[in-house]
Parts: C-alpha cells; sequence; structure tokens
C-alpha cells in the first residue's frame, strides 16, 4: 500500500516537473529582429557554395545560395571574400534561427532567439564563417563552418538592417 502511495506522489511530481521544464525552455527564447545575416569564405585553396537559410517560428522565411571566391593568401594573412543574403524576412521581430549549408554538405545552426534572451538584446545580426585551418595557421588544424551572432542595436536604438549594408 506505502509502494502505491510513494508511486502516485512520485509521478504526479515527474508530470508537474514536466510542464514547468517546458514553460523554462521556452523561457530561454526571446523575439529578436534579424539584422542581417552574411557568410565569409576564408579558405585560400577553393571557392564554396554557401545556403543561408532563416527561420522565423519553425518556417523557413529566406533561402538562398552564394558562390564565394576562394580566399587571398598573402603574408601576413588571409582576406576572406564573402556575400550578404538579401533581407527578405523584413524587420518583423521573432523566433529567429539561422542555418548555413557548405557545398550542400556541412550544416551549423545558431539561434538568434536564445541568444537575444541570453544577453538580453532585441536586434542581432549573424555571420557565418568558413575556415580551412589546415591552409591558413600552423597553430590550428582542420576546417570549421560556425556562425557568430552579434548584438545589432547600438545605444540609441539603431539597428544595422540589410539596407544600410547592400547597395
Amino acid at each position: 500500500m506505502r509502494r502505491r502511495a510513494l508511486l502516485s506522489a512520485a509521478l504526479g511530481v515527474t508530470v508537474c516537473s514536466a510542464g514547468c521544464l517546458g514553460s523554462i525552455r521556452g523561457s530561454n527564447r526571446q523575439k529578436a529582429q534579424l539584422g542581417w545575416f552574411g557568410v565569409h569564405n576564408v579558405d585560400p585553396e577553393s571557392s564554396h557554395t554557401f545556403t543561408l537559410i532563416v527561420e522565423r517560428g519553425g518556417n523557413v522565411v529566406h533561402e538562398s545560395s552564394h558562390e564565394v571566391d576562394a580566399a587571398e593568401y598573402h603574408d601576413p594573412g588571409v582576406a576572406s571574400d564573402g556575400a550578404i543574403a538579401e533581407c527578405s524576412w523584413g524587420e518583423a521581430a521573432g523566433d529567429y534561427s539561422v542555418r548555413v549549408r557548405r557545398d550542400g554538405e556541412e550544416e551549423t545552426e545558431e539561434s538568434i532567439s536564445a541568444f537575444a534572451a541570453e544577453r538580453g538584446v532585441k536586434c542581432v545580426v549573424a555571420a557565418a564563417e568558413y575556415q580551412n585551418y589546415d591552409a591558413t595557421t600552423d597553430f590550428v588544424d582542420g576546417k570549421r563552418l560556425t556562425i557568430s551572432l552579434l548584438e545589432a542595436c547600438d545605444d540609441d536604438g539603431y539597428v544595422r538592417r540589410c539596407s544600410f549594408t547592400q547597395e
């Protein structure tokens, strides 16, 4: 008899905490504006095709492919080439995430909304980068595709948007 009571109490705690965890998970996301999304190729050995994907609320609101030339390697560094996605997603704040795919294979993703909630910001820009460390450094090896997120609002509330980055 005591075992049933203990089991039902444990089940009740589990069910209640599941609802709490769901609301905690939802609280680590915040609606934010996505100012722009771009990509850089820091691979001096070859050009690559990058597919930039923007999702808002789980729906794809932008997808575009960009052929980006190989980086120019000259001592003491590397000058990368890049591209910026056309801002077809607009200025609406939302639950955004961004993905980048290199040559139809390797892909990485970042949540704009989780970053915004963590930093307490309302507007974000995203910059993807492909590095070929085998060709550019003696200290790090391998190839990496990453996305960096940055706050896009200054103290006056100015948002760095696509319209200001494209001519």
